[in-house]
């Protein structure tokens, strides 16, 4: 490791209405919008063995989730904008954002209660292996983009092969049960 100081900073997104996603984020998940910015006349990156920035404009969101920061990206007019639907979570170059629920059962119904919003499948337990417990489910926004609701109880079986931990979500405090 260098001597330079690393840290998660953000996690951005490519959405094709930055105004839809915005909204999304702000009223289903309580986020705050930070900043917007743009439009630029330029992406803002030049891709390996090209000579000068993609043509296009780019707008952006920074929102924030607790002590997370979601950067939202919306590109127009992109000479690369080929795919017409999201990759599935079994492709390269797929991601999906995962959101802690206290509750998952209610945080699904209230997902699927949303307009556009399409539940993958049927709320998962692992019933043993190292994350015996753990309670998730796939989401796709109204513009496609997969979310994962996670639930995982503290004391999950990995913690005896290890003394590594997970990063708990701020509502998870040492000593606080969780069935």
């Amino acid at each position: 490791m260098t001597d330079a100081i690393w840290a998660i900073d953000h996690v951005g997104f490519t959405v094709p209405d930055l105004e839809q996603a915005v909204g999304f984020f702000v009223d289903a998940f309580g986020c705050e919008l930070v900043l917007e910015c743009g439009p630029y006349d330029s992406v803002g990156y030049v891709w390996p063995d090209e000579e000068q920035p993609e043509p296009g404009s780019l707008r952006l969101a920074i929102l924030r989730h607790g002590s997370h920061n979601l950067e939202l990206l919306e590109y127009r007019n992109c000479a690369s904008s080929r795919l017409r639907e999201p990759p599935r979570p079994a492709e390269i170059g797929s991601a999906h954002l995962a959101l802690y629920v206290e509750n998952i059962v209610t945080a699904t119904e209230e997902l699927r209660a949303r307009p556009g919003v399409r539940i993958l499948g049927e709320i998962i337990t692992e019933e043993d292996g190292p994350m015996k417990g753990l309670d998730w489910v796939y989401v796709l926004t109204p513009w496609g983009m997969q979310l994962e609701l996670i639930r995982w109880p503290l004391g999950m079986p990995y913690e005896q092969a290890t003394t590594s931990r997970l990063a708990p979500p701020p509502v998870l405090q040492p000593g606080q049960a969780r069935g």
